[in-house]
């Protein structure tokens, strides 16, 4: 067995899918099943995927500077319906369920680890808040939308990354193929959608969705995908374009 030339004396197990050298069971790296040693396998250009992610740590997610506003506004909703004159005791404990969720929202923008379960007690709290104020148990489900926003900022994967929670490799490869690869490519894709229902909006995804069909490129690194997306965006913003010059004539006529 040849030995390992990094540390004299152990016996190397494999080589370095990058470099070719060999290397001892203690310095092997596995990513996304090739096998590198020490020194490649903290490369940029080998793992690319965990280079782009771990910048992302500690970051404030999009749902986050969401849940930032949504705090504001449930604090100011709490504060309108409690001090409303005439509010009785049940409206006082409902405007005190949108406080709470409120008060969940801002904490979960702090991005204090141990926080993190905050949206989730507060939108079962709320429930039973609204269920009491109300007095009738299906006032409860008026916090379905929040219970929704909460599970979403448990599952979110960048919001767990805001967090410092672990994330599986696999979950991050499928995240990044989702949105980090080509954001424009996605951006675009969610704008078309936007463009049925304002006009001139189409136009530009259409102008975004070309210029991120230019941008793929599968052998750049991080690699440039989401051509669906792309593609998508273009298609879809055509068939809006249509629909509204369809609409301006037929209104003429």
């Amino acid at each position: 067995m040849t030995g390992c030339p990094t540390h004299p004396g152990a016996e190397s197990v494999g080589t370095c899918a990058r470099c070719g050298r060999f290397y001892c069971a203690p310095e092997r790296i596995e990513l996304d099943g090739l096998k590198y040693c020490a020194d490649c396998g903290v490369r940029a250009d080998v793992d690319w995927l965990g280079h782009h992610y771990r910048k992302l740590e500690g970051t404030r997610s999009g749902l986050a500077w969401f849940l930032l506003f949504a705090g504001v506004g449930f604090v100011v909703v709490s504060l309108f319906v409690t001090f409303t004159p005439g509010a009785d005791g049940g409206a006082r404990l409902i405007g005190l369920g949108f406080l709470v969720f409120g008060a969940c929202s801002l904490a979960t923008f702090s991005g204090k680890p141990r926080l993190r379960p905050a949206l989730l007690v507060g939108s079962a709290v709320s429930g039973v808040l609204f269920a009491v104020g109300a007095q009738d148990p299906t006032a409860a489900l008026g916090t379905l939308p929040l219970l929704g926003l909460a599970a979403a900022a448990w599952t979110d994967v960048r919001t767990r990354l805001f967090f410092r929670v672990p994330v599986p490799r696999a979950t991050l490869r499928a995240h990044f193929e989702r949105e980090g690869s080509n954001p424009l490519a996605v951006q675009a894709s969610r704008l078309a959608l936007l463009g049925l229902f304002i006009p001139g909006v189409c136009f530009i995804s259409l102008v975004m969705g070309v210029v991120a069909l230019t941008r793929i490129d599968s052998k750049a690194v991080p690699p440039v995908g989401n051509l669906s997306a792309a593609l998508g965006a273009i298609v879809f913003s055509l068939f809006t374009s249509a629909f509204w010059a369809l609409s301006f004539l037929s209104a003429r006529w």
